[in-house]
């Protein structure tokens, strides 16, 4: 009744791990999980975060997902784009998916917008798919493309 594995896996079914070696038959039953640190260092899922009270002024460029918090202002290419409702972002953005709570102001080519009701957006964004939310201010131009992302940037006209 209490005679059970020192591995804990059943002797039917062996894991293979990473080393391309068998859980079951590793002799260091610790080995046998993926250690915390390959854990950690794997940041295929992790998105990139500008912090509430840090500015960045430059080129951004990621394929995942970018939360900004802080104020980002320059050139912003990523997969997807989410701008807190504390941040903010001044420049150029080309994203799968743009979701603005806070303040834009600038171009932009996006597939899937969302304006939320607390967002300021000021400028030209380019897009497929819109959702904006009641109370939301806007001023500028949406224009609706249907090539999403991959749209050419549109140009800001200016008022003068």
């Amino acid at each position: 009744m209490f005679n059970k594995p020192k591995n804990n896996l059943p002797e039917s079914s062996p894991v293979a791990m990473s080393n391309g070696e068998n859980a079951a038959t590793t002799a260091d039953p610790i080995r046998a999980k993926p250690s915390i640190m390959s854990t950690v260092l794997d940041t295929t899922n992790k998105p990139s975060v500008i912090s509430e009270g840090f500015a960045f002024t430059g080129d951004i460029n990621s394929s995942g997902i970018l939360h900004v918090e802080g104020r980002a202002s320059g050139t912003v290419t990523a997969h997807s784009v989410n701008v807190s409702s504390r941040g903010e972002i001044e420049g150029e953005v080309v994203c799968n998916s743009l979701n603005i709570k806070g303040v834009f102001s600038g171009v932009a080519v996006c597939e899937e917008l969302v304006i939320a009701s607390s967002a300021m957006v000021k400028g030209s964004i380019s897009y497929k798919y819109i959702s904006v939310g009641a109370g939301a201010k806007v001023e500028g131009e949406l224009f609706v493309n249907e090539a999403g992302a991959s749209a050419p940037m549109p140009t800001a006209r200016s008022n003068g």
